[in-house]
């Protein structure tokens, strides 16, 4: 993991200490897991078990495609809008309406942002981008869809 941070400084310096990562069934956290908030620990986890299943089903591909240098809009960002259901779920479970506005309104960021090396082209663009995930997060239709199914049921316990 560490070569991995050395290569990717240039473009994302705190990825080591800033970033949670995971390559085939190992989650690389930013810090130990029992200093991370319980909720936080559990939907991070949530949201790389998505990665993993991508992983899986993908293989090659899916490490091929989100690997590709940012250039405006990447598949990167298809990953991860998978993977920020999860979080866009866990939102609308803690704070309703309104946590999941936030949680939108963070995600723009994190799209259109440095944090993933510019992998959608503009604030504007990334919401759009987002909004069919919004809605069916809204709708909770995608409560019935995998794997989304049975992570959000797990969340409730």
């Amino acid at each position: 993991m560490r070569a991995l941070a050395v290569l990717a400084r240039p473009l994302l310096p705190d990825f080591l200490d800033g970033y949670t990562t995971v390559i085939g069934s190992t989650v690389y956290l930013p810090d130990l897991p029992h200093r991370i908030p319980r909720d936080l620990l559990a939907c991070i986890l949530c949201h790389e078990l998505v990665h993993q299943l991508d992983q899986r089903r993908f293989g090659p591909l899916f490490y091929l495609t989100y690997a590709i240098p940012p250039a405006g809009r990447t598949v990167r960002a298809v990953w991860e809008r998978r993977a920020y259901t999860v979080d866009l779920l866990v939102a609308r479970e803690l704070g309703g309406d309104r946590g999941l506005s936030m949680a939108v309104d963070r995600l723009v960021t994190v799209f259109s942002g440095a944090g993933y090396g510019w992998m959608w082209a503009g604030r504007v663009a990334a919401r759009a981008f987002l909004a069919p995930t919004v809605e069916a997060v809204a709708s909770r239709s995608v409560d019935r869809e995998a794997p989304y199914d049975s992570i959000i049921e797990a969340w409730r316990g």
